[in-house]
């Protein structure tokens, strides 16, 4: 999820599940995890555009004829990339927000975890009804800003919503377009104390890599997987598997 429009929630969704998929930090001899990316972003969901993937309205039928979505519904909307990165994209058409019933969003994720180890999914930025069943799946949410106080505002509201009947849902920073830094400053000592959250997981303003990636449609593993964001997007995947070993299916948004 993200604080605010731009923050780089979809750059971090289809980077984490990638990651994921290729087992990042796994031994060559360790299985893979089956990984699932899910676009509920109905009207700017830019996953698909993220990874070149054919544009489809498979989830705008689904409105329109407010069906349950079975295994027949995922086996002709999943795209399947080469690693085996299983990706439902946004529809190509423009559609209301609250298009999609909250019946519907459970059926489809839990067909997804049925299928899958992870599930990673990319929200809209505004909170729509259909978002208590994704909440009431998640495993770990993981909100991305950056540190200006406007961000850190709309990321304490954000984070006070998730988490107001869900108290122990584990919710997770992640600080974009900035360098870890060596030692903690009073800014970030501040921010945390905003937040009731340390400030965990942070990614480097790197644009060439990001830009490079979002043209040509490709992963950061792909294109620049050496570059300062794509290694730490990697590290982001590492920490994330930790934290939810592949011992039961997991959801993250």
């Amino acid at each position: 999820s993200q604080a605010r429009g731009g923050a780089g929630s979809t750059t971090v969704a289809v980077n984490l599940a990638d990651q994921l998929a290729n087992g990042a930090g796994l031994r060559r001899s360790e299985p893979r995890p089956k990984v699932a990316l899910v676009d509920l972003d109905l009207q700017f969901g830019t996953v698909g555009a993220f990874l070149d993937l054919a544009e489809q309205d498979t989830m705008i039928q689904l409105a329109q004829e407010g069906t349950i979505p079975d295994e027949t519904f995922l086996d002709q909307a999943l795209a399947v990339l080469p690693n085996g990165l299983s990706v439902l994209v946004a529809p190509a058409r423009f559609a209301p927000l609250d298009a999609l019933r909250a019946e519907q969003v459970a059926a489809i994720l839990d067909s997804l975890r049925r299928r899958a180890d992870y599930v990673i999914v990319d929200l809209p930025r505004a909170l729509v009804g259909w978002i208590e069943p994704v909440i009431e799946r998640a495993d770990e949410v993981l909100v991305v800003t950056d540190l200006s106080v406007s961000s850190v505002r709309h990321c304490r509201r954000l984070i006070d919503f998730l988490t107001q009947d869900n108290p122990a849902l584990p919710v997770e920073i992640v600080v974009n377009r900035r360098r870890r830094p060596f030692f903690r400053s009073q800014m970030q000592r501040e921010v945390e104390k905003a937040l009731d959250r340390r400030l965990h997981h942070w990614l480097p303003d790197d644009p060439r890599a990001a830009y490079a990636a979002a043209d040509r449609g490709q992963p950061l593993s792909r294109t620049a997987p050496r570059s300062p964001l794509g290694k730490a997007l990697k590290a982001l995947a590492r920490s994330t598997r930790d934290t939810l070993p592949v011992a039961a299916q997991k959801t993250v948004i």
